[in-house]
């Protein structure tokens, strides 16, 4: 279990590892290298408008040592997002990052590469807010816009994976829905109930659903209406019903809660680090460091 954002970035000091960074043009992004760079978690390949990266560098008062910086021959961002794939791809850099440009470019440089395992990508954020007692991770809010049961089991099995990567020895997850009672007029809570019933002691992860949001983290919700699954009111990870669900939970424990956050895509041959571009530097940090430790682990495995 990990209650802190800042435990990702303690774990991670001293990996040293390579990320390839597609469209690195943005402040943000160049200020989160340099405070990965600082605590040794890792050096960057700069895909982007080199003019532009050497700017911040220098209104940053910054020097550019451990940083490779690359202009692909149009200087667009697909090009950008292209040759960053490419250099995870060959062994140039250990995971992936996007910086200032459209997801859908970016993925689509993914999708169409060797990173594809053959499965399904699915993303994962992470929140620390001072409201709940541990992290909490949310699956999937920005990748599948509407998983059918088969595909809600591999998000879930890719979020499993990647908590067993960076640490957790127990997982409790709940598979949200609107309400815990199963009806056939509410395909969610249909899934939730399949997807509780599978066995998922490889990960040592107890599932329970369908569950509202209250009954997965509020052991008083569950008692006032005596919910008894293991595992209620004390989730580590809550899988989405659909795209539009997670969306808004994590834009209202952002922009509500003022919660920090990391974002990451699993399910690839490598860690993909992916937070919104309007996100500070502090989630591009703390995710750079996420995907550090994964990488790391998977390196291992």
């Amino acid at each position: 279990m990990k209650h802190t954002l800042n435990e990702f970035v303690d774990q991670a000091q001293g990996l040293n590892l390579r990320v390839a960074v597609a469209s690195a043009h943005d402040t943000e992004v160049i200020e989160a290298l340099l405070a990965a760079r600082e605590k040794g978690i890792c050096s960057a390949l700069l895909f982007g408008k080199a003019a532009e990266i050497h700017k911040i560098f220098a209104t940053l008062g910054a020097d550019e040592t451990g940083f490779t910086i690359v202009e692909p021959e149009d200087g667009s961002d697909v090009a950008c997002a292209r040759a960053a794939v490419h250099a995870v791809e060959t062994g140039e850099a250990d995971y992936l990052m996007k910086g200032i440009l459209n997801t859908t470019d970016f993925l689509r440089a993914v999708v169409h590469s060797e990173l594809l395992t053959g499965g399904l990508l699915s993303h994962v954020m992470i929140f620390e807010f001072p409201t709940y007692h541990k992290l909490l991770y949310i699956s999937d809010g920005a990748m599948n816009p509407a998983p059918d049961v088969e595909k809600k089991r591999i998000i879930l099995e890719n979020a499993a994976r990647l908590l067993q990567l960076i640490g957790y020895n127990t997982i409790n997850a709940g598979i949200l829905s609107g309400s815990e009672v199963v009806s056939e007029k509410i395909q969610s809570t249909v899934d939730a109930k399949a997807l509780a019933e599978l066995d998922w002691s490889r990960y040592n992860m107890t599932v329970f659903g369908p569950a509202a949001l209250d009954l997965s983290i509020s052991k008083e919700a569950c008692a006032h209406k005596k919910y008894t699954a293991p595992g209620a009111g004390d989730a580590d990870l809550l899988i989405m019903p659909n795209y539009e669900t997670g969306n808004a939970l994590g834009k209202s424990l952002t922009y509500f809660a003022h919660a920090r956050s990391a974002g990451i895509v699993v399910g690839a041959r490598c860690p993909i680090v992916l937070v919104s571009r309007a996100d500070p530097a502090d989630a591009k940090l703390t995710s750079l460091a996420l995907g550090a430790i994964a990488a790391h682990e998977g390196g291992k495995a």
